[in-house]
């Protein structure tokens, strides 16, 4: 039996109930629950239940996690909190709702109550179905929240029109692309081949997207692709230690572009009632990487804190590895990932409502929380945004 089915067969094995104290934390909340889909950057532990070659965050990852974590395992690719964690706590959690594959009798007793949530993200995977071997794609993470949702209704204790309820109000978190630019290569391809990938690439994700509304979700936060020609061992790989790849960065502000575009077009042709916010990680890593004045803390933007090699970014984290010491000075954890202190200042910028023109749209994720929804912003008039180039330089 698969690790999932497994998961679901627990889920359907649940006897539903609930506590006063539970529905009284319950309502100290923001919203009931929080979904969490993608990759690495919000992945808190199903990969450590998947067998080889998917990737594992073993030690030192994790190092300044409480140790409180359920299940002694840290689960997260950086030294803390993740962006789930973060975002999650932002609307009254103490940490992203718990790993599908790790759910215990106890936590499906949660989860099938619309309590928490669940957090089905896999870290390695993309928005491709070909993207991160032997990872959970983000297709699988959409049927294991259907099958979520199904058990939830057959377990009798909630109903369909209140699970639809319960969902509505809930935030679905996705954060997924990066890997897929990694799969693609060295960002050094054709501009056809570029742009025919970047449009599979949006047009896959909408349908993802499209099946969670049809699920219930109308509360959708997104995170777009990082500036992938910063991380630090993309820097090493392409031989450009002191400045960001200029081809691979131009791949991940066209997707950027375009999703904008196609999610905008989406919602109004096919999704009335969903309230989404997109959040440009892009921008914000970017501002933390060539503004470091802005952070008195981050002063370390290039480097890795974890690693070894140039930029302590040739290899792999691991327990062998160099480890910065002063965690909360660093950007990057590692390669590809952020550190827990760059996490918080990125997600502080997506709740900030005075931000909303620079690194959230259509409204930050504070309104989208609190669903005081401000004026859209066209897309095509931010124009100053490092992640608007239509015609890239590739």
């Amino acid at each position: 039996m698969s690790t999932a089915a497994g998961a679901a067969l627990l889920l359907a094995a649940a006897v539903v109930c609930s506590s006063a104290d539970g529905e009284s934390e319950a309502r100290r909340r923001a919203v009931p629950a929080v979904y969490v889909f993608g990759d690495s950057l919000v992945d808190v532990g199903n990969n450590d239940f998947l067998p080889p070659p998917a990737p594992r965050a073993g030690s030192p990852c994790g190092v300044d996690l409480p140790r409180a974590i359920p299940g002694g395992r840290t689960g997260r690719f950086t030294n803390g909190y993740n962006l789930a964690d973060i975002i999650a706590q932002r609307v009254g959690f103490d940490m992203s709702p718990l790993a599908y594959l790790s759910l215990t009798p106890q936590a499906s007793l949660d989860l099938l109550s619309s309590h928490v949530g669940a957090n089905y993200a896999s870290g390695g995977s993309g928005i491709l179905d070909d993207t991160g071997n032997g990872t959970i794609t983000l297709r699988e993470q959409v049927k294991m929240f259907a099958d979520t949702k199904a058990t939830m209704i057959k377990a009798n204790k909630l109903g369909n029109n209140r699970v639809n309820r319960l969902l509505s109000q809930s935030l679905f978190l996705i954060s997924t692309a990066g890997n897929d630019f990694l799969a693609f290569g060295d960002g050094r391809a054709t501009r056809s081949d570029a742009s025919a990938y970047i449009a599979k690439m949006v047009t896959t994700y909408l349908k993802h997207i499209k099946e969670l509304y049809r699920l219930g979700a109308r509360r959708l936060g997104l995170l777009d692709a990082l500036p992938i020609g910063c991380l630090p061992g993309c820097r090493t790989s392409f031989g450009h230690d002191d400045a960001c790849d200029a081809a691979a960065n131009s791949l991940a502000r066209r997707f950027n572009a375009l999703l904008r575009l196609e999610m905008a077009s989406a919602k109004a042709a096919s999704m009335p009632g969903m309230e989404y916010s997109i959040a440009s990680i892009y921008g914000i890593f970017s501002d933390m990487i060539t503004n470091p004045e802005l952070d008195n803390r981050l002063q370390e933007a290039t480097s890795a804190c974890c690693g070894g090699g140039r930029l302590n970014a040739e290899l792999d984290c691991s327990a062998s590895s160099n480890l910065c010491t002063d965690r909360d000075g660093y950007v990057f954890w590692d390669k590809v990932h952020g550190t827990q202190a760059a996490y918080q200042r990125a997600v502080a910028a997506m709740f900030d409502g005075a931000a909303v023109t620079k690194f959230t749209e259509p409204v930050s994720f504070g309104q989208l929380i609190t669903g005081k929804q401000a004026a859209p912003v066209a897309v095509l008039d931010k124009l100053e945004r490092p992640y608007v180039d239509l015609e890239a330089e590739i």
